[in-house]
């Protein structure tokens, strides 16, 4: 049976208020998605200048270490070099003492066998 024009408007009336109740669930659960979004965000790009700044931070921490890395090498090459000329400076002394002792030595036996 055939629903009279009152019956189909009023049909229609609470349709339409079922709909317009969708329609503003729908907006508030957009709204609500742009905040989270806009919160995460926020939260990214505060993540991602702390991280900027801890990269930062650690190339120029690094920076410094190579620089005293390359000072450190410096410093054992002088060393090593001192302890070469030290090294043949004892070698040179010791032959002249071995020289020294053999002369004297030497000149002991010459003067006892002259006797």
């Amino acid at each position: 049976m055939a629903k009279s024009p009152t019956e189909q408007i009023r049909d229609l009336s609470t349709e339409l208020v079922i709909l317009r109740e969708r329609d503003a669930a729908h907006r508030r659960e957009i709204e609500e998605l742009k905040t989270h979004y806009r919160h995460e965000t926020l939260r990214r790009e505060a993540a991602d200048e702390k991280h900027q700044g801890d990269v930062a931070e650690l190339k120029s921490e690094t920076a410094h270490l190579r620089q005293e890395n390359a000072v450190l090498k410096q410093q054992l090459q002088d060393h090593i070099k001192q302890v070469e000329v030290w090294d043949g400076r004892r070698w040179g002394l010791f032959v002249l003492l071995v020289g020294a002792v053999l002369s004297l030595s030497s000149g002991l036996v010459i003067s006892l066998s002259r006797k």
